[in-house]
């Protein structure tokens, strides 16, 4: 357990390096053409998988590579009162991305989103919002309201999607064919409002979106210059699935998990990138 000055400074430090990313464009990160991309799905505190990924990666050996990383918190064992204690995993991955700055991304995922709304998330018949908010009130008492808020900088400072010069597109999630037709796609390009983010709005569409379609695939093909999809959000229990054949759906959060690792300078096909997938039990 981090103090609460050293929690909320950690969480701070990280919301400045998620806005000032060189690789940023407004909620987007454009990779280079260069180097090598290690891109994970949902973690939600495995931590045996997240220390595979960090050993994997290997940041310190190679400068020119990146690590994506998304939907780190819900999850895991509950403590001794029932509270989700996935802040662990969180200052973890915060302590790698703030030692790595530049190296290390995350995109915006609709539990980070559920966790500053305190929206119910339900799991195994508890709600994983409330046993979250249950371990922060445990940890910190009285200074629970400002750890909150250093959390909720933190979240929202993430961009929301990610591209490579050869065109696949990154993000937690994508619209589902019903959200399509009044989706905003220009939210990636401008300045995002408190509206954005309500249930209605252009974010909430985008993170929570599920049963995409070659339709919308094509859409957003079209609008974003992507190739490809490389999406998390959607549970696999082999570790992937595909969609139609542009979108790619990847899951670390388990035994089956995998991570697909990424040449910048490579044009890739979805079977491209289903064969390039490294399951992450097979990693020492």
């Amino acid at each position: 357990m981090l103090q609460t000055e050293k929690l909320i400074d950690l969480l701070r430090v990280a919301a400045h390096y998620n806005r000032a990313d060189p690789l940023r464009n407004s909620q987007m990160l454009c990779f280079p053409a260069h180097g090598d991309l290690l891109v994970a799905g949902d973690i939600h505190s495995h931590s045996r998988n997240f220390e595979r990924i960090v050993k994997a990666a290997n940041l310190a050996k190679n400068p020119q590579r990146h690590v994506l990383l998304q939907e780190i918190i819900h999850g895991g064992a509950l403590g001794s009162s029932g509270e989700d204690t996935s802040l662990d995993l969180l200052v973890t991955a915060l302590q790698f991305a703030t030692k790595f700055p530049g190296q290390v991304h995350f995109i915006l995922a609709n539990h980070d989103m559920a966790q500053v709304q305190r929206l119910p998330i339900m799991k195994d018949g508890y709600d994983l919002t409330d046993r979250f908010n249950r371990n922060i009130e445990l940890l910190y008492g009285k200074n629970s309201s400002n750890v909150n808020l250093a959390l909720r900088e933190f979240f929202y400072s993430q961009p929301l999607a990610a591209i490579t010069n050869t065109g696949i597109f990154f993000s937690h999630s994508l619209p589902s064919p019903r959200d399509l037709p009044k989706f905003d796609p220009k939210l990636l390009s401008r300045q995002l409002t408190e509206k954005d983010y309500e249930r209605a709005g252009p974010v909430y569409q985008l993170i929570w979106g599920r049963n995409q379609t070659q339709a919308v695939l094509q859409t957003l093909s079209r609008l974003w210059w992507a190739e490809l999809f490389v999406c998390g959000h959607q549970a696999q229990d082999n570790g992937f699935g595909t969609i139609g054949d542009r979108m790619l759906i990847i899951d670390s959060c388990h035994n089956h998990g995998v991570i697909l690792p990424l040449d910048l300078a490579r044009q890739y096909t979805l079977p491209d990138l289903t064969h390039s997938l490294i399951p992450l039990a097979s990693l020492a």
